[in-house]
């Protein structure tokens, strides 16, 4: 099928209406454009936009001053965006791929935590390379556009490339996103403001595209933190891998101390599921292991979102 009056329109939209002015979109440097993509994954725009990418990047200005710092200068620069598997690919990369990140998605996808979809955003945006995009907005866009309750992976991959516009990849690509975070919304889809309205397929019901899938319950899981305090120094662990790798905690237990005093209870959630922190005071800690912190350093020691949820309540107490 031909699409060009589809790509001549998304490209007028994207013209009058596109978000133009965010700064990952006033820059061509493959690792801006590489941090962005990275801080984006979960993350609403408004929150990296507000509050991490600048300092990020004020911080780390070039790839090569990522590598040259350490995994934890990395890890504090990153605290409270969350996922922080995120920063220890980018401080992975950084060592592989500091002198030249390449732009070629192929090469780009041989790198630590950088998917297809990642790859060819930051082909698509450093060299306008004509490679589609499929983050979660564009998918909605395929199905609603193709009116496919499911698609796998790889077709998903196919409809991309069908509907692409190869003559002008930046701007689509662009577009795209745009459309699906303030016009092919998932609950309130505005059609009528739509440019690929005249030949979507699911324009007459979009909120059966893509099929919803059952919401699962959510896990709990509950995890016993022991608060130890050595005059003005609180005993601190180092998380060596796994989710929060290269974080501090508080030390966990399986079982609390009998001597042992229960403060208080936090829940935090996380994207599938949800952990009840209890946190108890523990006077004995000679077989506890791990390292002393001074209370008024804790912000300079790079730690999970639960963890300064704690800290909060123990300093306001």
């Amino acid at each position: 099928m031909n699409y060009s009056d589809i790509h001549i329109a998304i490209a007028r939209w994207y013209a009058q209406n596109g978000r133009h002015n965010l700064p990952w979109r006033r820059t061509r440097d493959p690792y801006r454009i590489y941090v962005s993509e990275m801080m984006l994954q979960q993350t609403q725009v408004k929150t990296v936009l507000e509050r991490f990418y600048f300092p990020f990047l004020e911080r780390f200005p070039t790839l090569q001053s990522v590598a040259d710092a350490t995994l934890e200068e990395v890890l504090h620069a990153w605290q409270g965006l969350g996922y922080y598997r995120r920063a220890r690919y980018i401080h992975e990369t950084a060592r592989i791929a500091a002198s030249n990140l390449p732009t070629d998605p192929d090469e780009l996808v041989k790198l630590p935590g950088i998917g297809k979809s990642t790859a060819h955003a930051i082909a698509a945006f450093s060299t306008h390379a004509p490679v589609p995009i499929l983050d979660a907005n564009v998918r909605r866009i395929l199905h609603r556009f193709f009116a496919r309750k499911k698609a796998t992976e790889k077709e998903l991959w196919r409809l991309a490339e069908e509907l692409l516009d190869r003559e002008n990849p930046y701007d689509y690509n662009q577009a795209m996103m745009d459309l699906g975070a303030t016009v092919c919304l998932p609950k309130a889809p505005r059609c009528d403001a739509c440019p690929l309205c005249p030949k979507c397929r699911g324009k007459e019901a979009p909120l059966l595209y893509p099929e919803k899938r059952g919401k699962k319950a959510r896990p709990v899981r509950r995890t016993r933190y022991l608060l130890l305090e050595k005059g003005s120094k609180i005993l601190m662990r180092k998380r060596i891998s796994g989710m929060l790798g290269g974080l501090w905690e508080l030390p966990t237990v399986e079982n609390i101390p009998e001597d042992g005093e229960k403060l208080f209870e936090i829940v935090h959630d996380y994207s599938h599921f949800r952990r009840v922190a209890e946190v108890w005071r523990y006077e004995g800690c000679e077989e506890i292991k791990g390292e002393w912190v001074d209370a008024d350093t804790l912000h300079e020691v790079p730690v999970s979102s639960l963890e300064r949820k704690i800290f909060a309540r123990l300093f306001e107490e």
